[in-house]
């Protein structure tokens, strides 16, 4: 079962790292969710990574309680989300949705797509057959600001999308069903 640890937002590599030295064991895995993202510097884009939940670790474990106490022996603030007293994990289906989107690597790559009238048709990427809220499409800097369900709540994430081409002027809101 996948459980989300909070952290110091900038903490989240160094905390995961920590983790996988000193407090993981063998069945257990410790990640950063990442997006693909092009970033322009100095008049050239590159493909750069970005945290996809800043702020916050996955622990993939069945024994949650145990790697609680083990987390002790590593500094700086780690806290597994709860509710009321009890340690919650990710909802099935949510923890499904994100393998999706993510895959093994827990990596959601730049996808491309273009805007026909008022659907964002996805054509390459893990997206393509992906159905979701779209919040909003910034397409100069090539990002899609997304809607994802974790932990029973919908929280906003902005993932890599190269738009190609926009056939008509009206404003996007919603993904196209293929």
């Amino acid at each position: 079962m996948w459980y989300v640890m909070q952290v110091y937002t900038g903490m989240e590599a160094e905390v995961c790292q920590q983790c996988q030295s000193v407090v993981m064991k063998q069945d257990e895995e410790v990640f950063v969710p990442l997006a693909e993202r092009m970033t322009k510097t100095k008049g050239e884009w590159s493909l750069t990574m970005s945290r996809l939940f800043p702020g916050y670790v996955f622990v993939d474990t069945e024994w949650i309680e145990d790697f609680h106490e083990r987390l002790k022996y590593i500094g700086g603030m780690t806290k597994i989300l709860r509710t009321g007293e009890e340690m919650t994990p990710v909802y099935p289906q949510e923890e499904a949705y994100l393998r999706l989107l993510g895959g093994r690597e827990h990596i959601v790559r730049y996808s491309q797509g273009y805007i026909r009238g008022e659907e964002l048709i996805i054509i390459s990427g893990p997206m393509k057959n992906w159905k979701g809220q779209v919040k909003k499409v910034l397409r100069h800097r090539r990002l899609v600001a997304l809607e994802v369900p974790l932990m029973g709540h919908l929280v906003e994430v902005t993932v890599g999308m190269g738009i190609v081409s926009r056939q008509g002027n009206e404003k996007v809101v919603r993904i196209a069903q293929n």
